[in-house]
């Protein structure tokens, strides 16, 4: 028999894929509103959740953005020297760790610790039979198992972004100030002219879509885990690679948008 018969399809599986994800989306959405307008004893899972998925994601947020900022001022700067325009980067560091560097740090950082958990936790319940057990109690795991995740992602990425933006700017504020040799006065003050509520509420905005993409895409290869030695490993790899790339992906959409279509530019 030719091998190319033996080859699974790839369109069925793709399509298939994206199909689960949608319908997974549609009802952990739903959920999710539901525990949000009318919180019952899930409201404590959500809770337990903002805790373990963003703030233990605190400390890394911390660290990173400062050096991020760091990194940022002191490239700019460089590349604004030939210029003679160095006291620019303070400027760019503003609107852009506001609208970009923000928002994808920590979308990063949550994903590369939260997608391989949340996925390897359903992966093993999945594969240990946990999950038809609650449907056999009448119970839906999305309900319990992914919308309190997705709540949570919701709340805690956001706040998450506006901290890191505050951070890159104290990171580019400490190079500025300490290794440039600027005015801090001065680096205050071109921050004040360059940052606008807009830019933050781009890179809130971003945020909330990059933390629906981490919780679905973790949730989804979770649920789809089969009952087989390992499979809750590979999803969990599967769920880190997957979000990674679809979170870039829709970051450069976002972009895209805001560049090509001026009436969409704020």
């Amino acid at each position: 028999m030719n091998a190319a018969a033996l080859e699974p399809s790839r369109a069925p599986v793709t399509s298939g894929r994206f199909l689960s994800r949608s319908r997974l989306t549609a009802r952990a959405l739903y959920w999710a509103l539901r525990i949000a307008i009318s919180p019952r004893a899930e409201s404590a899972g959500v809770a337990r959740e903002i805790e373990s998925l963003g703030i233990g994601a605190l400390v890394l947020v911390v660290g990173a953005s400062i050096l991020v900022g760091l990194i940022a001022i002191f490239q700019v700067a460089y590349q604004l020297e030939q210029y003679a325009a160095q006291a620019f980067s303070v400027r760019a560091i503003g609107w852009f760790a506001a609208r970009e560097l923000g928002p994808v740090v920590v979308a990063i950082l949550v994903l590369t610790r939260t997608a391989s958990s949340i996925a390897g936790e359903l992966g093993a319940m999945s594969a240990s039979a946990e999950l038809d057990a609650l449907r056999a109690m009448g119970l839906d795991p999305v309900k319990y198992l992914v919308a309190p995740r997705l709540l949570a992602l919701l709340i805690a990425l956001p706040c998450l972004t506006i901290i890191s933006d505050a951070l890159i700017s104290l990171g580019g504020w400490i190079g500025s100030t300490f290794f440039l040799r600027y005015n801090p006065a001065f680096f205050l003050e071109q921050m004040r002219t360059s940052f606008e509520m807009r830019d933050l509420a781009v890179g809130v905005g971003k945020s909330v879509i990059f933390a629906a993409i981490i919780a679905i895409v973790s949730a989804d290869e979770g649920l789809s885990v089969a009952p087989e030695v390992g499979a809750a490993g590979r999803a969990a790899s599967r769920a880190v690679v997957n979000a990674l790339l679809l979170v870039l992906a829709a970051d450069t959409v976002v972009n895209a948008v805001f560049y090509f279509i001026p009436a969409m530019v704020v």
